[in-house]
């Protein structure tokens, strides 16, 4: 979906327990039932992500620390589904440090006064190269003046080092204003805004990057199509995401979106289709399976169900999810034993 640091979008998450209709945002609010000992409150963990696919990164060196710039937990290392987990802390600001090899470091702010933040997002962006692949690219990579260039490379490393969004956006309007053509930078707008939480602004600079590049560059449509999602606007959310696809075929990402929009509006059938393309795309994401889950949940297909469980358990056995989904998992056995026993009666 795109190209940024928490960049590409907060994902919204899926809930797999029978008790929650259809997809909700379970995992933001879920956390682990640790011992809560006196002072230490709230929990922080999380994610990390490759801003241009959304697909996690196993090994990246996360760091914890305090307000004071100190040290607050050991380094240490993201599983295979990408997922990062600090343990309770007292309430407060503190700054997750994210780092890999090849990829620019991501820092993201969190604040524990009030509540958990167990679902953390950072998105780290591969180290910049010569020039993109492909040579409509790079015609217009070449059409850029070095000024607007310099201020896009400034607001993307104010966003991912700094977590400075509001001073990322002032850099990414020079580039604009140096070069009004611009659409990577309108894209990298959309999403210092939606660090903000500025969903509108995110929605108009996106649409911006999708008209300027005439729907052809894939990330502003993968993340305005996650965006729409995540507002339950999924009428709106279904074309982008077909536009997506058009753009990028190979991206799971897309199919991925295009799925959740098609489910939400109960076209299973299609959304059926449309999850298991991004599957197949990408087999190791734990967050297809979580929606098929749910897909094979409303249509009644228990051995389809069951393999979508184990795929998951396997992929994120510690993942925030997955305690929900054992509980599943036992109900649909007891369901497919008394199943079996009662057809085995005379």
């Amino acid at each position: 979906m795109i190209a940024s640091s928490e960049g590409m979008v907060r994902q919204i998450q899926r809930a797999v327990f029978s008790t929650l209709a259809g997809i909700a945002c379970f995992l933001c609010f879920y956390a682990p039932a640790l011992p809560q000992a006196p002072g230490y409150e709230h929990a922080i963990g999380g994610s990390v992500r490759n801003a241009e696919n959304e697909s996690p990164i196993p090994q990246v060196h996360v760091q914890l620390r305090n307000e004071s710039g100190s040290i607050a937990y050991p380094v240490l290392l993201t599983n295979d589904s990408g997922e990062f987990y600090f343990g309770r802390f007292r309430p407060g600001e503190y700054e997750v440090l994210a780092e890999l090899e090849g990829y620019q470091p991501a820092r993201v702010l969190v604040d524990t006064s009030r509540h958990d933040e167990i679902n953390v997002i950072i998105r780290l962006r591969k180290q910049p190269t010569t020039a993109p692949a492909g040579e409509v690219v790079t015609a217009h990579q070449l059409s850029v003046p070095q000024k607007a260039r310099d201020a896009f490379d400034k607001g993307v490393a104010k966003a991912n080092s700094k977590a400075d969004y509001h001073g990322a956006i002032d850099e990414f309007g020079r580039a604009i204003k140096s070069y009004p053509e611009y659409y990577e930078s309108y894209a990298e707008m959309g999403l210092a805004y939606i660090h903000l939480n500025d969903f509108p602004s995110a929605e108009r600079a996106l649409r911006k990057s999708i008209e300027l590049s005439s729907s052809k560059y894939a990330p502003p449509l993968m993340l305005l199509s996650m965006l729409l999602n995540d507002q339950n606007r999924y009428a709106d959310a279904e074309p982008v995401a077909r536009q997506a696809v058009t753009a990028e075929q190979s991206n799971w990402r897309a199919h991925y979106e295009l799925a959740r929009a098609l489910f939400s509006q109960h076209r299973i059938s299609d959304a059926e289709a449309a999850a298991k393309t991004a599957r197949d795309l990408k087999t190791d994401n734990p967050d297809v399976y979580l929606l098929l889950i749910e897909i094979h949940r409303t249509t009644q297909s228990p051995p389809a169900l069951l393999q979508d469980i184990d795929t998951y358990l396997k992929l994120a056995p510690q993942g925030p999810a997955a305690p929900q989904v054992r509980k599943l998992r036992e109900q649909l056995i007891k369901y497919m034993d008394s199943h079996r026993a009662t057809a085995a009666q005379p």
